[in-house]
């Protein structure tokens, strides 16, 4: 092969590489000249029923829940509030102070929602939560870092019972 013949298939092989890198820059601008897609989380705040219906209210003791049974170790009610006119049904937040450590808390609470068929338990080392059938939510979180009061130095931990009523 001469040095003639292999110019032309050299000329053609740099048009053909040449079209293709076009090619290539052109298929790139028209990605990026696509609609953006919509963001996943939702950009607008639920509505929020009326002042009168949204209120928070101070418990001034324990509340027994629907299909969660009350701890059966030794603790005692701190404070809470229920939350009326919430979304749904209403919201219940108590705070514990227990003699137990966390772990037994936790594994109490975890063995109640199995024993009461509550689905989509997540459980770590210092909560557990769970849905129930009914759709009602609970989500118990604990503390070991608790300063013994002067009334119990026997208390080793703290929990925190957050509980969402499903209305029907």
């Amino acid at each position: 092969m001469s040095a003639l013949q292999s110019k032309p298939r050299r000329t053609w092989s740099l048009i053909i590489a040449s079209a293709l890198v076009l090619s290539g820059l052109a298929a790139g601008q028209q990605i990026s000249s696509a609609q953006p897609t919509p963001p996943a989380y939702r950009q607008k705040p639920y509505p929020l029923n009326s002042n009168e219906n949204h209120r928070l209210e101070k418990l001034r003791d324990k509340v027994d829940l629907p299909d969660l049974p009350p701890f059966t170790g030794k603790a005692k009610f701190v404070s809470g509030t229920v939350e009326q006119g919430a979304k749904g049904g209403p919201r219940y937040s108590m705070v514990f102070e227990a003699e137990e450590p966390q772990n037994q808390v936790v594994d109490w609470y975890d063995n109640v929602f199995r024993m009461y068929k509550w689905g989509s338990i997540q459980k770590s080392t210092s909560s557990v939560s769970a849905t129930h059938k009914e759709g009602h939510f609970a989500s118990i979180s604990t503390d070991d870092k608790v300063n013994a009061g002067a009334n119990n130095p026997k208390i080793h931990s703290s929990f925190t019972v957050h509980y969402q009523m499903a209305v029907r």
